[in-house]
């Protein structure tokens, strides 16, 4: 019996916290306005003048 009980709770919990996931993802910005990753202004300035961090990584 709480074996049942056990696999009832966490199937609700998984939902509660899809439900609350939604929400919050209704609370930002589309994603159509949102730039991709890696695409800032300041690091695209240093790609393109061919800088990189001293640990020699150009990301």
């Amino acid at each position: 019996m709480l074996d049942a009980v056990f696999l009832v709770a966490t199937v609700a919990l998984f939902a509660l916290v899809a439900l609350v996931a939604k929400g919050v993802e209704k609370l930002g910005p589309p994603a159509s306005i949102l730039a991709p990753r890696g695409t800032s202004a300041a690091r695209s300035d240093a790609n393109a003048a061919g800088t990189s961090r001293e640990d020699g990584d150009r990301s």
